[in-house]
């Protein structure tokens, strides 16, 4: 699994992009493979009732390992703050893992149209 963080400004729907790679570092072939990700107010919630949101992943290129979760308006309107996410993979044989995990930021925008 592999630890990062995420900071995005308030109010900003373009897609959170991530590359699925192998242990060694080259591209995973994600065809057939179905992703979700998760953001939460708390790091180790016992249930979905600290959820803030949650995006079904969309993938924009199977061989090189390229999927994108959406988010929308209401979804980009969170309060500035650090919250944690996780991307679970559901491989094609139905197995589930937990690939990506870490620190997801809203910070605060200047913009407000």
């Amino acid at each position: 699994m592999t630890t990062l963080a995420i900071t995005r400004f308030r109010g900003d729907t373009v897609p959170d992009e991530f590359t699925i790679k192998k242990p060694d570092g080259t591209a995973q072939d994600i065809t057939g493979f179905a992703f979700v990700l998760t953001v939460n107010s708390v790091k180790n919630p016992p249930d979905d009732t600290t959820q803030i949101l949650q995006s079904i992943g969309t993938i924009t290129d199977a061989t090189n390992g390229v999927v994108e979760f959406p988010i929308s308006t209401p979804q980009a309107d969170q309060e500035p703050g650090k919250y944690y996410f996780d991307v679970e993979a559901t491989t094609p044989t139905g197995k589930k893992h937990t690939i990506l995990s870490g620190a997801y930021r809203f910070k605060q925008d200047v913009t407000k149209t």
